[in-house]
């Protein structure tokens, strides 16, 4: 038996829990994000909400999903403030856990450290992880996505080895999408399992279809 415990990092869209509508460009919750973003720079700015919608549609042409960076280096205006506000929405309707989720991860926990590393802000994943019931399981394991490390900037992962003072073979990392999640992890040495209904990875470790195989799987027990 280690000394310490390893670690297991997940993902949280798409692994821990499903979108309504299947994906964050189908859902309510990009929908309520845009109307909110549009209301927040018309506050923000003193512009009507004409003038609100055409800067963001030039700041999301210019930025992508990276519109907190594009407010902050074009307006001035503060990433943390506008997460807060723009997403502080209700997961009720949105978000759907996976089966036997807290119960698996109550499992893991018994010899893992599990951590959460997603690109939403805190304020999100903390109001999922209430609806989700699993909020105690993660309490102050949250890499969330406001500062400068994200999956989507590839230094997510580095980062969490560098704050958790480990090492990526002490790690094992949990998600759907290849690009971000796996490749990256991979690289350093993680061990990684993909989590898809429907894909296979061919570059990860173990595919699976749910977060209860977990426990099926050896080095995770």
């Amino acid at each position: 038996m280690k000394s310490h415990k390893s670690i297991i990092i997940f993902d949280l869209d798409g692994t821990l829990y499903h979108l309504r509508g299947g994906s964050y460009d189908r859902s309510p919750l990009k929908r309520n994000v845009f109307k909110n973003v549009q209301k927040y720079i018309a506050t923000k700015l003193s512009k009507n909400q004409l003038e609100a919608k055409q800067i963001l549609k030039n700041i999301h042409t210019e930025y992508n999903e990276q519109i907190s960076i594009g407010l902050e280096e074009k307006y001035g205006i503060d990433r943390y403030d506008y997460f807060n506000t723009v997403w502080d929405i209700p997961p009720g309707d949105i978000v759907k856990g996976e089966h036997n989720l807290r119960k698996t991860l109550l499992t893991l926990r018994k010899n893992f450290k599990l951590v959460i590393v997603s690109d939403a802000p805190q304020v999100w994943i903390t109001n999922v992880l209430k609806e989700l019931e699993i909020d105690d399981i993660f309490r102050n394991s949250v890499f969330s996505g406001e500062g400068n490390y994200r999956k989507g900037f590839g230094n997510a992962f580095s980062n969490i080895i560098q704050t958790l003072k480990t090492s990526a073979q002490d790690c094992i990392v949990v998600g759907d999408q290849e690009d971000t999640d796996i490749i990256p992890a991979k690289k350093l040495g993680m061990k990684t399992i993909f989590i898809h209904g429907s894909q296979l990875s061919q570059v990860a470790d173990i595919n699976i279809r749910s977060i209860s195989e977990l426990l099926t799987i050896p080095f995770c027990q």
